[in-house]
């Protein structure tokens, strides 16, 4: 299997019009908890259940004997968002030290998908002490809240700066 979709928490800290899942949003009182919950009881269940390797058959190339190459599939861990404060440690942290356990250094590559605009220098170097092989920032476009016109200028340059 080439790549693996997984959205890991419904929590996000976006009100944005044109998202496809009204989970997505933030929360008041225990509604936050309660999607917590959700995502805590279950990651571990899941991540049980993925493929026992990640490794997949490329037909578009071969090897010299014309087999298909063996190359290693992803897993694109997604929201909501991953790293909102409680998310990122309760959830988003575990589950990927249960990728790591699971396949080993090497044995997938992890992804994740973020709005970008909670990445921090120590969370980036958390990430990737954690094997993270890509990290794509999602929504800085008009139509995402708060990134609308130059609104987004700021989160790029510093993201530029980090990477």
């Amino acid at each position: 299997m080439e790549s693996i979709y997984y959205v890991l928490t419904w929590a996000c800290h976006r009100r944005c019009k044109h998202c496809y899942d009204t989970r997505f949003r933030p929360y008041v009182r225990d509604a936050l908890e309660d999607v917590l919950v959700e995502s805590d009881t279950h990651f571990e269940r899941v991540i049980a259940n993925l493929p026992s390797t990640m490794i997949y058959q490329d037909p578009k190339n071969l090897t010299p004997e014309g087999k298909p190459e063996e190359r290693i599939g992803r897993i694109i861990l997604a929201g909501g968002e991953v790293l909102i404060d409680p998310v990122r440690e309760r959830i988003f942290y575990p589950a990927l030290d249960a990728l790591n356990a699971k396949y080993g250094k090497g044995g997938v590559n992890i992804s994740i998908q973020t709005t970008g605009d909670l990445v921090t220098p120590k969370i980036l170097d958390e990430m990737l002490e954690r094997n993270v092989w890509m990290i794509a920032i999602a929504g800085m476009d008009d139509f995402h809240v708060g990134m609308e016109g130059d609104k987004r200028l700021p989160l790029m340059e510093k993201l530029t700066d980090m990477f």
